[in-house]
């Protein structure tokens, strides 16, 4: 692939901007097509301090990229006829009961965020370890099948304890990570390993050569050239090497580490097509949309599917402490993109668009949303009300002389209207859409931001 060098330009001049205005320690970026890699870059350090540099097998945690791993593993294990898509969570996890919900929970919901489930308080790995003994002693507990085993129950008794569904399975989109752990079991009883980990070290990461990456938290923790971690957090800079914090208690849902050279791997797959880990059927179906996840964006199996500049594409996003990282691809342009960064909050599915708009020839500018008319005053007043996440956000919307107001957490935020029901919001560089859910009397019940449904309090 031959990149146009004034848009090669323009795009490293966009990711210095982000790496100005988001205070990102480091950013890398790679580019590959069917020939293998074609563009690299690597901006900022991973360890500031020290001023180390960043290359292609510094360990950066991918976070929930790692769910496009999970949903690989689990159509693996479809073909194989060990996991049945269609059939309820309950066969493969006696623990989770299906309470509350008229219409069972299937395999395929959970690989979709379509499970009806509420956002709800991140379980973490700490509390759990703690609760157990094992917290401090040296047990690697992606590893660890008591630790494994107590999640899931864990887990399974959270959801199974929400009593107002959202909807019947199937029904809407809220992304879900504790739900989408329960895969990671799944994967553990029907996979014949110990582990999750273990599974995806034999199943997927050996067989495409990934020899630096892993769901462990202690070797990228101990490793000479691991990223150090940076979050802004009470307005203090924290810096880790501590993996563990804010991690998912179930594995499947955020805990792969990895390099740009191993992630270059990866994304080769896709462009086969899935080759040689799943058929072309089973990748056709993974990127394929099962459900609206933003506007004109939809939600596959572990992966957002949506158009660009005139082309399929898709990717997935993810964020921990320490941890911004995305990955992109365009079948069309055979092109796979990879962003990794060891800071919190920096917007890197922008920066992996703005890579795959290289590919394509185009300015590789970030999307804005156009400016359009005011929603009809009717729809204003009735989206009026606290919309609130057991998963810790919140929006607020008013309306008074001057118009309307939206908060989030409490901050105002710059919009633009959207479609009737859409709104876009202003976060530094970027714009996150909002949309308004009605109920059958034409009430909005629940909006969705940050692909999570918040609901609207009485």
């Amino acid at each position: 692939m031959l990149l146009d060098a004034c848009l090669s330009a323009s795009f490293e001049s966009y990711v210095e901007k982000i790496l100005d205005a988001y205070s990102a320690c480091g950013i890398a970026v790679a580019i590959i097509d069917q020939n293998g890699p074609a563009a690299e870059s690597f901006f900022g350090f991973r360890d500031r301090e020290r001023r180390l540099p960043i290359d292609r097998d510094t360990i950066f945690g991918l976070a929930s990229v790692t769910k496009s791993f999970t949903c690989l593993a689990i159509l693996q294990l479809a073909e194989q006829g060990k996991v049945d898509l269609d059939a309820p969570v309950c066969r493969y996890i006696p623990a989770f009961q299906n309470t509350h919900r008229a219409k069972p929970v299937l395999v395929r919901h959970l690989m979709s965020h379509t499970g009806s489930f509420w956002p709800v308080k991140r379980k973490t790995v700490e509390p759990l370890a703690r609760r157990m003994g094992i917290w401090g002693k040296g047990v690697d507990l992606a590893y660890s099948v008591p630790f494994s085993e107590e999640a899931v129950r864990e887990v399974s008794a959270g959801l199974d304890a929400q009593e107002i569904p959202l909807g019947n399975p199937g029904e809407y989109f809220s992304y879900s990570n504790d739900s989408f752990g329960l895969l990671s079991d799944i994967i553990r009883t029907q996979g014949g390993e110990d582990t999750y980990a273990d599974y995806l070290n034999k199943e997927i990461l050996l067989p495409l050569n990934m020899t630096r990456s892993g769901c462990g938290f202690l070797p990228p923790a101990a490793d000479p050239n691991g990223a150090i971690l940076y979050e802004e957090r009470d307005g203090r800079q924290l810096v880790t090497r501590d993996y563990h914090d804010d991690a998912f208690v179930m594995m499947g849902g955020g805990a792969v580490k990895s390099t740009l050279r191993d992630m270059q791997q990866y994304l080769s797959l896709f462009l086969q097509e899935g080759a040689p880990l799943i058929r072309p059927d089973s990748f056709r179906r993974m990127t394929r949309s099962c459900a609206s996840y933003r506007p004109a964006v939809g939600y596959g199996f572990g992966l957002a599917t949506g158009r660009l500049a005139g082309h399929t594409v898709f990717g997935h996003g993810g964020s921990l402490t320490g941890v911004s990282s995305a990955i992109g691809l365009c079948p069309d342009a055979g092109a796979g993109v990879c962003v990794l960064s060891n800071t919190t909050g920096v917007p890197a599915s922008s920066i992996a668009e703005a890579a795959l708009r290289l590919c394509l020839g185009e300015e590789p500018h970030p999307w804005e949303p156009p400016c359009l008319e005011p929603w009809p005053a009717d729809l204003q007043q009735k989206a009026v009300g606290r919309y609130v996440s057991l998963e810790g956000s919140d929006i607020e919307i008013q309306t008074g002389e001057t118009g309307m107001r939206v908060l989030s957490s409490g901050q105002e935020k710059a919009y633009r209207f959207g479609a009737p029901g859409i709104l876009y919001l202003k976060s530094k560089m970027t714009w996150s859409d909002l949309t308004l859910f009605p109920d059958g009397k034409g009430d909005i019940f629940a909006l969705r931001y940050g692909g999570r449904m918040l609901a609207r309090q009485k």
